[in-house]
Order: structure tokens, then C-alpha cells, then sequence
């Protein structure tokens, strides 16, 4: 799937915006001694990361946002080597739409779905001035939140406590049409005249809110102390 940027029609009649060169793999923020043969999704690499072997990408009437055209990519994971620097574009959407685990890429349950609120997310300034935590990162189920707190650098350092969700608020999805970073030189061939979505979040209610910004203000606290106060 290797080749320049071209345009062109798939075998199902859609539009091929870009095929791209593979990319090497970034650093693992997961990587083993065991090296590649090592990789094991759901278990030692995030369901979500993109492959080499994945990048072709194509547009596509949306599924889940009538009236708007979606980018698409190819899903093969498992193929190549994995991209950690890459989010995969389709999984990412197919996570926050239907509250799939960002480790795993199972379901999750309203009583076992977790977020990192340090890691993760920001608060959005809605029209009437209310305050609201949006996140783009699907969900986790606990045991991978666990997991995924055990063999991440960046989320050991930040000692950052996996936060259950609200079971009553699965936050409000909103789809975006800015271009996903990693994607501008895909974007510049896309059509002028429509939007296209790249990504999507869920921007979640006062309680929810109220509680991330109880974990980050805990987190503030606790990250003093260990600095000594300062």
C-alpha cells in the first residue's frame, strides 16, 4: 500500500486521497525487551496506534455524522511495525463513538469505563460561559487502565489515577473537521468545498466536569508534595 500521494477511486467507488510512504515506528512508551515480536495488541501495544502497513486513507460519506464527508483509513493492524506517534484515524472515531477501550478495542460498560484526567483531555468554554471537560481518548476498561498505567513511561511519571466515568453521562459527541497533527500534507489534497471530519470527542456535563477537576486539582496537590511545596 506503499507508494506517492495520488487520487483516484477505490474498488467500491470511493475517493483515494493519499497513499504515503510508511513512516518508521516512534518509541514505544510500551516497548518490551521483547522488541517486535513482542507487540501484542491489547496486551503490550494500544489497540488505537497506527501500523506502518496501515497508511492509506481514502474518503467516505460518515457514518456516524450524516451530511459530512470522513476520512477513512486503512484497517490493518498488525501490519508493518506500530507508528506510537500515530493515532489510527478510523479506530480513534470508532473508540469515541462507541465507547470502545483505547487498550483493548473491547466494549465498555458503563460501570467499568475510566479515563486519565491528568493525561487526557481539556475543559471547553461553552456559549453560556459553563465549563465542560472534553476528551478525544476512548475510554478504558479498569484492568487495562491498569495495564496501561504499568507499562507507560509518560503515565508512571505523571502518577496519573485512572477516574471512572459517570455511568449517567457518556458526555455528548462532537465531531471535528480541524486537521488531526500528522495529517496536514493529507488535508492539503482534500476537497476545498467540504468538510471533512478527522476526529471526534465527547464533551461531558457539570458532575463529570466537577469531578476531573477534583482528580486534577488532587494531582496538582499531590505533585507539590513530592517537589517539596514548591
Amino acid at each position: 500500500m506503499d507508494g506517492p500521494a495520488l487520487a483516484g477511486r477505490d474498488k467500491d467507488g470511493l475517493t483515494i486521497v493519499s497513499r504515503i510512504s510508511a513512516r518508521p515506528a516512534a518509541p514505544s512508551c510500551w516497548e518490551g525487551e521483547g522488541g517486535l515480536a513482542a507487540w501484542r495488541i491489547g496486551e503490550t501495544l494500544p489497540w488505537s496506534v497506527a501500523w506502518t502497513g496501515e497508511q492509506a486513507f481514502r474518503l467516505q460519506p460518515s457514518q456516524d455524522f450524516p451530511g459530512l464527508l470522513e476520512l477513512d483509513q486503512r484497517q490493518a493492524p498488525g501490519a508493518g511495525e506500530p507508528i506510537f506517534a500515530a493515532v489510527h484515524v478510523t479506530r480513534q472515531r470508532r473508540g469515541m463513538v462507541d465507547l470502545l477501550c483505547h487498550v483493548c478495542g473491547k466494549p465498555t460498560r458503563p460501570d467499568d469505563r475510566w479515563v486519565f484526567p491528568v493525561a487526557s483531555g481539556g475543559f471547553v468554554t461553552l456559549h453560556d460561559g459553563a465549563i465542560g471537560w472534553g476528551c478525544n481518548v476512548p475510554p478504558l476498561h479498569r484492568a487495562c487502565a491498569e495495564l496501561a498505567h504499568a507499562q507507560c513511561p509518560h503515565l508512571s511519571r505523571l502518577d496519573d489515577a485512572p477516574l471512572r466515568c459517570d455511568a449517567a453521562d457518556a458526555g455528548r459527541l462532537i465531531h471535528r473537521t480541524d486537521v488531526v497533527p500528522g495529517m496536514e500534507a493529507i488535508a492539503a489534497g482534500l476537497p476545498k468545498d467540504q468538510s471533512v471530519v478527522f476526529s471526534c470527542y465527547r464533551l461531558y456535563g457539570a458532575a463529570f466536569t466537577a469531578a476531573v477537576q477534583a482528580a486534577r486539582a488532587d494531582w496538582e496537590r499531590r505533585a507539590r508534595a513530592r517537589r517539596g511545596g514548591r
